[in-house]
């Protein structure tokens, strides 16, 4: 606003200007230019102009007429249904093939390597008691004799006085010795004991002529000693017992049974 008002007050300035010189030319010669003046300090800010009228507000257009809908064009009939076909006749069965010829058998793959051995398993459980068994014929063999008297001074196989078992009477009393009759597994024992005072006995378990295991003691008073021995044996073989000789021979013979000879079948063959 400042600006605009000295614009127009130097404006007003130059008119005044060329005016003066135009009177002054009708009578005398124009003089020499002046100095140009220092432009003059802004003028003071002019009062504020009255605002203008509000312009008036145009109206609105008036809005169009919407067209109007068309027809709905009228449904097609239905057509009619047609009629169902008949069913074809069925295909007469074909003939059956002939079976095929069995292929050949493959040829054994080879057998793999063992793998390692598992873990031992858990116990199985108790099975349900069997029915009891028809009892058989076994044929027994056991013997056991004794010198329940005193036997001297025996020699060669020892005659024992006193039987007190002889199931199968394969011990002959007579000989003193036990015949095989049933072929297995027997158990023979011995026991000698010695008169009071010194003096031995010596004891030999004897099967066909052959020493199998033998007994020995020897002191100033009583003493015992015994000893078994397993034989397998066959139909005929001969089992019995005698002293190492005439210096291993003073046996006690007591009612107490202190010298006895034992055998019995331990399982057939």
């Amino acid at each position: 606003m400042l600006l605009a008002i000295s614009i127009i007050y130097i404006m007003v300035i130059q008119s005044a200007a060329l005016a003066e010189p135009e009177a002054c030319n009708s009578c005398c010669s124009a003089g020499v230019p002046g100095i140009p003046g220092h432009h003059g300090n802004p003028g003071a800010i002019g009062p504020q102009g009255i605002n203008g009228e509000k312009g008036i507000k145009g109206e609105y257009g008036e809005q169009g007429m919407n067209g109007q809908h068309g027809m709905k064009g009228e449904n097609g009939l239905k057509g009619e249904q047609g009629l169902k076909g008949e069913q074809g006749m069925n295909g007469e069965q074909g003939l059956k093939g002939d079976n095929g010829k069995n292929g050949l058998d493959g040829i054994p793959g080879k057998l793999g390597p063992q793998g390692p051995r598992g873990p031992i398993g858990l116990p199985g459980a108790i099975g349900a008691k069997g029915e009891k068994g028809e009892q058989t014929n076994i044929t027994k063999s056991a013997f056991t004799v004794a010198f329940k008297r005193p036997p001297g001074r025996p020699n060669g196989p020892l005659k024992y006085d006193t039987t007190i078992t002889n199931l199968g009477s394969h011990y002959n009393t007579e000989t003193g010795k036990f015949v095989c009759e049933i072929p297995g597994v027997y158990v023979f024992q011995v026991t000698s004991q010695k008169t009071s005072g010194p003096s031995k006995v010596g004891t030999a378990m004897i099967r066909n002529g052959n020493r199998q295991v033998s007994t020995m003691t020897h002191s100033d008073t009583y003493s015992s000693v015994s000893t078994m021995v397993v034989l397998d044996l066959v139909v005929g073989d001969e089992v019995w017992t005698e002293p190492f000789n005439s210096q291993y021979n003073y046996y006690y013979g007591h009612s107490n049974g202190y010298c006895s000879f034992s055998g019995f079948l331990l399982y057939p063959s």
